[in-house]
């Protein structure tokens, strides 16, 4: 009877202790901020948020708590500025698939099959005379880590968002873990934005990644990503004529508990 006892309270202990973790590291909205759970797309005018835990629905040991893990605090007033993206994960990266757990992001246009509240038309890449973004960011990653990445997809269909031909990401912040994965892709070559900023273009498979020359964090400033395209154009990685969605900036949840802080973001893009 004993035994059961010590066996009944240590179970309670444990759910106790789980439950004041679950709440303990849970998001706190900040002053004009709302929480969105995870798989709960909001979106103003142009722009659009969600957070989709695609890694951790992947394994078996994290499925059941994908759907709690991440979180977007947006300001109703000033959005997409003053986005906060939260996770809390394994304090390790998956060990197969992507790498990472969740990503939790802001998006300009159909990023990635989502419709903003005002729609924006696919466009050629050829046809688009202007497409920048500008940017500013901090990362707590004092008990976690996670990449700061923008990125886009080049399609074959301006109707259908699975027909991806090339997804191309900025690497604004890469821990070690995704810098030896970067690192192992191919070389496709070195560039200069016209910033003046290096970066290291690789691909691997339908990636193509670009991270500064010398490793280090990016945390504001403008990324002219038509200039990158025609870049892109000129090594023969793309054609030109692929068309161009939306794009996104966000957190890659590697591990840990941490916070992405998007204080400004805002996406030009011109035909």
């Amino acid at each position: 009877m004993k035994a059961w006892r010590w066996a009944v309270g240590g179970l309670a202990a444990c759910v106790a202790i789980g439950a004041v973790a679950v709440w303990s590291t849970a998001a706190r909205p900040g002053p004009g901020q709302v929480v969105v759970a995870a798989k709960t797309p909001y979106s103003q005018g142009l722009y659009f948020a969600y957070a989709q835990p695609w890694g951790g629905e992947r394994s078996a040991l994290t499925r059941w708590w994908a759907p709690h893990a991440d979180t977007i605090a947006v300001d109703l007033k000033r959005f997409p500025d003053n986005t906060t993206t939260h996770w809390r994960w394994l304090p390790f990266s998956p060990r197969s698939g992507p790498g990472v757990w969740s990503y939790q992001a802001v998006m300009h246009g159909n990023y990635d099959g989502g419709e903003p509240e005002e729609a924006i038309p696919p466009a050629r890449v050829n046809a688009v005379r202007r497409f920048s973004q500008d940017f500013a960011w901090s990362i707590d990653n004092r008990y976690g880590d996670a990449n700061v990445l923008t990125e886009f997809y080049l399609r074959s269909s301006p109707t259908d968002p699975d027909a991806k031909l090339l997804e191309v990401g900025w690497l604004l912040h890469a821990p070690a873990h995704s810098r030896r994965y970067f690192e192992a892709a191919q070389l496709v070559g070195r560039y200069t934005d016209p910033q003046g900023r290096a970066w290291e273009v690789r691909r691997d498979g339908k990636f193509c990644m670009f991270a500064p020359q010398i490793p280090g964090d990016v945390t504001s400033g403008t990324i002219d990503m038509r200039a990158a395209l025609a870049w892109l154009q000129q090594t023969g990685t793309i054609r030109g004529d692929e068309w161009l969605w939306g794009v996104a900036l966000g957190s890659e949840a590697i591990k840990g508990i941490g916070g992405l802080s998007i204080r400004h973001w805002s996406v030009t893009r011109e035909q």
